[in-house]
């Protein structure tokens, strides 16, 4: 069996020296570090680019010309 592990540092001093600290709004760990004292989340989530926003719409099978309405610019 492989078994990985990460060992995550701070974003602003680089320090090793996390603890967990509860969980945000959105459900996502906290953390803190011991070191600096800065709180915040270890692996921020992903936004949806303009990219992958086309690409669900053709996964879904939404047609052409709703997809020219959605992008068309107003006025």
């Amino acid at each position: 069996m492989i078994i990985e592990t990460k060992v995550y540092s701070c974003r602003k001093c680089q320090s090793e020296d996390l603890v967990k600290n509860g969980t945000n709004a959105s459900g996502s760990s906290q953390y803190h570090c011991k070191a600096c004292s800065a709180y915040g989340v270890l692996e921020r989530k992903e936004r949806a680019t303009e990219e992958k926003k086309v690409f669900s719409d053709y996964l879904e099978r939404v047609s052409s010309r709703h997809s020219e309405r959605a992008t068309a610019p107003c006025g």
